[in-house]
């Protein structure tokens, strides 16, 4: 069985562009975190791409490194051709994951990630909450700026199609808040403030179907209203697994493109109440950890979900907490 595992910045996504430092570790950990998983797989080849400005990959069967003519999209074309499964890894934004599934797609390939009619509604911050909101479920709201919610505690702006805390930012004032906002420079949306945990869950998806695997912790640092991701601690959030598991259905129910890995962000209240913030159509940083927090092969699930029509978690799933760490 031929993988194609093509991390999106890895394997050449910002091919002559400048590569922000901030974005390569996170872009490393998954990737290596996906290859690890794989290559533990019986009687599977590994494909992958490789920028030679990050760190390489480790044990593979088959890398392209790129070149100074090569164009990644070309070459990704090319590779999905020679391969049996893909498994993506992208940005939402700039809608550039869902034309990386609309490729894959259009190949006749198998993906081993969401379809894009799930990918296409969750790129959006404004269409995820409108599609939770009608599904009834308890999710911050959100309102497309230059409109935002009458509170008092505070406003997040983020891009409409971010990705982690990718230009968020946090306003207390609503002097400064309308300030920002005569000169909104893109597509955002705003959301109050909600004081707690910040938290994600991870769970495998398919057919609208869910299987919980950890409830995550976020390190979410604020430095003069800019919002930074610093990590987390998978499974530091157990004590709301069935929570966190009725929001998981949920979710799979409300969009039934969901598959293989994805994740929720979400902040628990300080009341204990869960608020869901967005959806990650595809894994998300908290897998770097997962190996280690369920001691047992990632990859193997992902196949099993794959091939088994009566899939079901196996029973000796641990949920050890594993530290993420992204300031290092």
């Amino acid at each position: 069985m031929r993988i194609l595992v093509c991390e999106y910045l890895t394997a050449g996504g910002l091919y002559r562009e400048p590569i922000p430092p901030m974005l390569v570790k996170e872009a490393v950990l998954m990737r290596d975190a996906m290859l690890d998983a794989m290559r533990h797989m019986p009687g599977v080849r590994i494909f992958t791409i490789h920028d030679d400005r990050v760190p390489s990959p480790g044990h593979v069967d088959s890398c392209h490194v790129l070149q100074g003519d090569d164009m990644p999209w070309q070459v990704w074309t090319s590779l999905m051709a020679e391969v049996d499964l893909i498994w993506l890894v992208a940005p939402e934004s700039a809608g550039v994951l869902l034309q990386m599934t609309a490729l894959v797609e259009s190949s006749g390939k198998i993906l081993l990630s969401s379809a894009s009619s799930a990918v296409e509604v969750t790129s959006s911050k404004w269409q995820t909450f409108q599609h939770l909101h009608r599904a009834g479920m308890a999710v911050v709201e959100t309102t497309r700026a230059p409109a935002y919610p009458a509170v008092t505690q505070g406003w997040v702006v983020k891009p409409d199609d971010g990705v982690s805390c990718d230009g968020a930012r946090y306003f207390h004032e609503v002097a400064a808040l309308e300030s920002w906002l005569s000169d909104m420079p893109a597509d955002y949306v705003i959301q109050p403030y909600v004081e707690g945990q910040a938290a994600s869950l991870t769970m495998l998806c398919r057919d609208g179907k869910s299987w919980l695997l950890a409830c995550n912790q976020q390190v979410v640092e604020f430095d003069q209203g800019e919002i930074a991701y610093c990590g987390g601690v998978v499974n530091g959030l157990i004590g709301y697994w069935q929570e966190f598991d009725g929001i998981a259905q949920q979710v799979a129910a409300a969009i039934p493109g969901l598959f293989g890995y994805v994740g929720v962000d979400l902040i628990v209240g300080l009341d204990g109440r869960l608020h869901v913030l967005e959806v990650n159509p595809r894994l998300t940083t908290s897998f770097a950890g997962l190996q280690a927090a369920m001691a047992y092969n990632p990859a193997r699930l992902l196949l099993d979900l794959l091939y088994n029509t009566d899939f079901t978690l196996p029973a000796e799933l641990q949920r050890n907490r594993i530290e993420i760490n992204l300031n290092d």
